[in-house]
């Protein structure tokens, strides 16, 4: 897969809940933005939002957000970690 190829990728969105990692979800580039700015704004219910740059294996350049949110923000819920992969591309083409 070449970078060129990564403007039809859509962000991806990895959620781990108390241990357990979910299926990943494919969402858009809005929603993805969205739940970061969210969770930014969000100082009682999120412990951490950081968000990296990187090169993927395949070479594609990639966006990270890693999100991790406050023991009890759920109901019997301790711990909830939302990953979200974006391609840059997919960044610069909005």
């Amino acid at each position: 897969m070449n970078p060129t190829v990564s403007t039809a990728q859509h962000p991806t969105m990895h959620t781990q809940v108390d241990g357990l990692s979910y299926r990943p979800e494919t969402i858009t580039v809005i929603a993805a933005l969205s739940h970061i700015r969210s969770a930014r704004k969000s100082p009682k219910t999120v412990d951490a939002v950081n968000v990296y740059a990187f090169t993927s294996r395949d070479g594609i350049p990639l966006h990270v957000a890693y999100i991790h949110h406050t023991p009890g923000r759920w109901h019997g819920v301790n711990e909830v970690i939302d990953i979200y992969e974006i391609p840059t591309a997919a960044l610069t083409d909005l």
